[in-house]
């Protein structure tokens, strides 16, 4: 989610001068947008993190970063890329103010989980080269960058759902059972399928 918001930020000057066709005061305004709104978007955050699991929030922030990135692929004038800076803060202040907080629960050391977090935004940041390659290479253009970061948002909405799954129990009769017919074909008990 890092690499997605790095690639966007870094070709956003690109995207409006040359997708777009306008000057490139509109890069730093839609930025300018953004970063005001993920303001109250952290304050909204802050109070729904009460009410709702870290996962949860995230997923909620996939879903707007999805929904972002597609429009984006589809943005075609000034006042549609400014409209849709709503979306963008909230995916940002959800992978900003929230991601942190699921590291430090996920990793019970706070140093490590907080060095942790901060290394996945300069990855971001060297995972997003590629991204802008890809995307920029296809048909759509720097629009193709964002349909990449759309499809990347949604990769990362799979592992968050996923993850979130409680895993399977067996129970003990069973997990017995498994064993003993394991052993009886002389299969190792930690072997690995």
């Amino acid at each position: 989610m890092q690499a997605t918001n790095s690639a966007a930020v870094s070709i956003m000057g690109l995207f409006v001068t040359q997708g777009l066709g306008v000057d490139v005061i509109w890069a730093g305004i839609a930025l300018g947008v953004s970063a005001a709104l993920e303001i109250p978007a952290l304050f909204l955050i802050g109070r729904l993190a009460r009410r709702f699991s870290s996962r949860a929030l995230i997923a909620s922030g996939c879903v707007a970063g999805i929904a972002y990135y597609a429009a984006m692929a589809f943005v075609s004038n000034p006042a549609t890329l400014i409209a849709l800076q709503g979306l963008n803060a909230w995916f940002f202040g959800i992978v900003a103010g929230v991601g942190l907080t699921l590291f430090q629960r996920l990793i019970p050391r706070p140093g490590l989980a907080s060095g942790l977090y901060t290394n996945t935004r300069r990855l971001g940041a060297i995972v997003s080269g590629p991204i802008i390659v890809f995307g920029s290479t296809t048909a759509l253009g720097y629009q193709g960058v964002f349909a990449a970061c759309a499809a990347l948002t949604v990769l990362a909405l799979l592992v968050i759902v996923l993850a979130g799954r409680a895993p399977r129990r067996v129970p003990p009769k069973e997990r017995l059972a498994a064993a003993s017919a394991g052993q009886a074909s002389g299969a190792r008990p930690d072997a690995i399928d």
